[in-house]
């Protein structure tokens, strides 16, 4: 095969395939494409040419139809029920989410097609249907050389959809760099515009709650990480949503939050992890009793060689700041001795660490 008629192969599949001629016969290609419309006489090239604007007309339709319809379906019915989507089974989600879309493109290709069979009765008369399957032996030589010369439009709109896609893969790692170079309201405006048209993302709500945290929007902060929850189908975030709500809830209300969240929790380290963190609270708070009383038993728990997931030296220097307090000086002194065996250069704080940068 030589590179013209490889040229022409794509020629035929392409939109820009409107006709052929078989003897005396013209073949014209439907919206559809699969449908030919059969003339008894070789239609004029006067008349072809208007045809194929006319052509060319009816499937930008098409496609702005079809364009328009998916977004439709995307902003009306995907995103707006896309958790109650996700929680249907694998294979009736799938079938309801691709069946009606399908549906819907295929009843608009037959209305555009309809239109167009009308239009061709009216300007040429009528015809005999059949398949529409042109070969490279039937190409018209001026039709081709027309195809050759014009331009790609299409090439744009293959460009501009090319450039949404690397945008909606891009975008959350520019947002997380603004937030590694602690450029917080440039995140937050980003996050902002892509959650506009992305309303279903985890990943950058959760980017968008790191920096309403920064920024100390503390209540907006905790509607995003839990806005990730749903639409991640998980709790990863909601150690996170208790980390923010130290910052402003009254004391007596966090520490209901995090007995709610104790108790919730049923994986042992992960538990073990929220006492601690409910002992820094309380040491902050000056309750050095309460706050000893969990890091005694969290500790216990440590040194019988359970698994833990927070830092040993970190809880035995709270701890001897609570000892310290409570007049066991003693005490006070062993902890703050292991704790720097432990870990000689750590700068140990009262912050919480729940909340973990995205």
């Amino acid at each position: 095969m030589d590179i013209n008629e490889y040229r022409k192969r794509i020629f035929i599949n392409s939109q820009y395939c409107t006709y052929y001629n078989v003897n005396n016969n013209t073949i014209l290609a439907g919206i559809l494409r699969s449908n030919g419309y059969r003339y008894s006489v070789r239609l004029p090239q006067d008349k072809l040419k208007q045809i194929n604007k006319v052509y060319r007309k009816f499937t930008t339709i098409l496609n702005c139809a079809v364009a328009l319809e998916i977004i439709l379906y995307i902003y009306i019915v995907i995103f707006p029920f896309y958790i109650q989507f996700m929680k249907l089974p694998f294979f009736f989600a799938v079938l309801l989410l691709s069946f009606i879309p399908l549906a819907g493109l295929y009843l608009t290709y037959i209305l555009i097609n309809s239109l167009y069979e009308n239009y061709l009765t009216r300007y040429v008369g009528t015809f005999q249907r059949m398949k529409f399957k042109p070969e490279v032996r039937f190409i018209d030589d001026e039709m081709f050389k027309e195809y050759e010369n014009t331009p790609r439009k299409s090439v744009y709109v293959l460009a501009l959809m090319v450039l949404i896609f690397c945008s909606y893969i891009i975008t959350p790692f520019v947002i997380k760099a603004f937030i590694d170079n602690e450029k917080f309201i440039m995140a937050e405006n980003i996050a902002n515009t892509y959650l506009t048209f992305v309303p279903v993302s985890p990943e950058v709500y959760a980017q968008r709650a790191y920096t309403k945290f920064k920024l100390k929007k503390y209540k907006e902060a905790v509607e995003d990480y839990t806005k990730a929850n749903d639409f991640s189908l998980s709790d990863n975030f909601s150690n996170s949503i208790l980390g923010v709500k130290i910052h402003y809830l009254p004391y007596k209300q966090m520490l209901e939050e995090f007995d709610k969240a104790i108790v919730q929790e049923k994986e042992k380290p992960a538990k073990y992890n929220l006492m601690y963190e409910k002992a820094i609270y309380l040491l902050k708070n000056k309750d050095y009793k309460a706050a000893d009383n969990i890091l005694n038993q969290i500790l216990a728990k440590y040194e019988k060689r359970e698994k833990v997931f927070f830092s040993p030296s970190a809880a035995y220097y709270h701890r001897s700041i609570t000892r310290d307090v409570l007049g066991n000086i003693t005490g006070a002194k062993q902890d703050l001795s292991t704790a720097k065996k432990m870990c000689p250069d750590c700068k140990f704080s009262q912050e919480t660490s729940l909340i973990v940068s995205p």
